[in-house]
C-alpha cells in the first residue's frame, strides 16, 4: 500500500530536484511537512508532490500533454456545470456551501443542475411510483445484509430501472427530468435494506428526500436534522469531472440512456480509491469513538489518511469545505452523543497537529452516525446525491455530439 506520506531523498528522486529546491517549495507553501518520527526530519504530503512534479513537466508534446492530463492534469471537457473553487464548488455560478448553510433544500440545487432554472421556493416532487418489476427485484434482497454492497446493490438497482423500456424511452420521450427523479427517490428507498426490518420505503406524495430518508431510519424531522442532511447532500452533488462523473459522461457520448449512463457511474464510484472511503471509515477510522481509541489512530491518518479516508483532497489543499460544513451542521444538532463529540474533538486535534483536512468521505460517516443511520447509510447518500451531478452531466454531453475516445500509447509486450 503506498504511503501518503514521502520522505526527503524520496522527494528528491521523485522530482529531480536539489534540496535547496525543496526547501524553497516548502518555504512557498507547495509541499506540505508533516513530523518524522524520530523528531528530527520531516516527512512530505505525496499529493503536493505530484502536483509540483505534473507542473514541472513544462509544455510536452501532444501525446505527453493527453497522457499528463488524466493524471489530476489540464482539463480535458468543457462544462458550464461546476466550477471548483477554494471556497467550494459553485454550481451554475451559484456556491454549493452558501446553499447548504442557508438550509437550501436539495431538490432545488439538483432542479439547478440538471435544468440550470434555479428555484427560489422549494417546488416538491410529485410521487413516482417505482415499478412493480424493480420492487419484486428489491424484494429478493429483504434477508440478506447489504450494508457492505449497498453501492453495487444502487447500481443493479439503476440498470433494473432502465429496463422493460424504460431506458429507451427516456431518449424517445425527452423524459430525463423524471427519470431523473424516479433515479433518486428508488436509492432513498432502498436506506429501508439497511434498518432492522429490511424492507423497501415508498415515498409519500411531495415528500422532500430528505425528510424520506429521515423517515425511513426513525429520525425526527426537524429544522436541525433537515438543514443537516438537506446540506450535506448539496454539497456532494457534484464536484465537477470526479472518475465517475467523467464515467457517465463516456457512456453518455455513446448516446447510452440515463440510465445506463449513471449505472457506469456507480460501479466507477464504489472503487477502492474512491467512493469506499465511506466503508473504510466505519470499519477503520471510526470503528469504535472512545477519546482512547481515537487517539491511537492518528498514526493511521499520518500514515494514509489521504489514500484509505479521504483526508487532503488535491482539489482543496487548504481544506475541504464541503466537508467543514457537513462538520459544522452535525455541531449544530441537539444532544450530540459521546461518540460524535469525540469524532469531532479528534478531527479538530489531527487538523490543528498534523494538517490532516476531513474529506467529505469522513464527515458524511460523522453525519449518519450523529443522527443514528447504520452503516451503509452514508455510501447510499453519497451516490443519491451525486446521481443529480452525474445526470447534469450526461445531458450536457449529449449536447456535445462527440465520441469521448482517447488514444492509448502503446509501450509494448514487456515480453508477455
Amino acid at each position: 500500500m503506498r504511503k501518503d506520506l514521502l520522505t526527503r531523498n524520496e522527494v528528491l528522486e521523485l522530482l529531480s530536484i536539489k534540496q535547496s529546491t525543496l526547501y524553497a517549495y516548502v518555504s512557498r507553501g507547495m509541499i506540505k511537512t508533516a513530523p518524522h518520527p524520530d523528531g528530527r526530519k520531516s516527512l512530505y504530503y505525496r499529493t503536493d508532490v505530484e502536483r509540483v512534479r505534473s507542473r514541472k513537466r513544462g509544455r510536452p508534446s501532444q501525446a505527453a500533454a493527453a497522457e499528463s492530463t488524466m493524471h489530476w492534469g489540464a482539463p480535458v471537457v468543457a462544462s458550464a456545470i461546476t466550477q471548483v473553487t477554494a471556497s467550494g464548488p459553485l454550481y451554475r455560478g451559484r456556491s454549493a456551501v452558501d446553499a447548504a448553510r442557508a438550509g437550501v433544500s436539495f431538490e432545488s440545487v439538483a432542479q439547478l443542475l440538471i435544468t440550470g432554472v434555479w428555484q427560489d421556493n422549494f417546488a416538491p416532487w410529485p410521487a413516482i411510483e417505482t415499478p412493480e418489476d424493480v420492487r419484486r427485484l428489491l424484494h429478493c434482497y429483504q434477508d440478506l445484509q447489504v450494508a457492505g454492497d449497498i453501492g453495487d446493490l444502487l447500481g443493479m438497482v439503476t440498470f433494473a430501472l432502465g429496463m422493460q423500456g424504460r431506458g429507451m424511452g427516456e431518449i424517445a420521450d425527452g423524459a430525463s427530468v423524471p427519470a431523473a427523479r424516479l433515479l433518486m427517490q428508488t436509492m432513498a428507498g432502498c436506506l429501508g435494506l439497511l434498518q432492522s426490518t429490511r424492507r423497501f420505503a415508498v415515498r409519500r406524495p411531495y415528500e422532500s428526500l430528505a425528510a424520506f430518508i429521515l423517515r425511513i431510519n426513525g429520525i425526527e424531522v426537524t429544522p436541525e436534522s433537515m438543514r443537516a442532511l438537506n446540506g450535506a447532500m448539496i454539497v456532494l452533488a457534484d464536484n465537477e469531472l470526479a472518475p465517475a462523473t467523467f464515467a457517465a459522461r463516456i457512456a453518455a457520448s455513446t448516446n447510452a440512456d440515463l440510465f445506463n449512463c449513471v449505472a457506469a457511474a456507480i460501479g466507477s464510484h464504489v472503487g477502492f480509491s474512491t467512493g469506499t472511503a465511506t466503508k473504510k471509515v466505519e470499519s477503520a477510522l471510526l470503528q469504535t469513538t472512545s477519546t482512547k481509541d481515537l487517539a491511537e489512530r492518528k498514526d493511521l491518518v499520518k500514515e494514509y489518511g489521504a489514500s484509505l479516508f479521504g483526508f487532503n483532497h488535491p482539489m482543496y489543499p487548504g481544506g475541504d469545505p464541503r466537508a467543514d460544513v457537513i462538520l459544522d451542521v452535525i455541531r449544530t444538532l441537539p444532544k450530540l452523543n459521546a461518540g460524535t463529540r469525540n469524532t469531532l474533538a479528534f478531527l479538530d486535534d489531527i487538523r490543528s497537529q498534523q494538517q490532516a483536512y476531513p474529506g467529505v468521505a469522513v464527515a458524511l460517516v460523522a453525519l449518519a452516525r450523529a443522527l443514528g443511520m447504520p452503516d451503509g447509510s452514508a455510501t447510499a447518500i453519497w451516490i443519491l446525491s451525486r446521481t443529480s451531478g452525474w445526470v447534469a452531466h450526461v445531458l450536457e454531453q449529449r449536447t456535445m455530439g462527440f465520441l469521448l475516445r482517447p488514444r492509448a500509447k502503446f509501450v509494448g509486450s514487456h515480453g508477455v
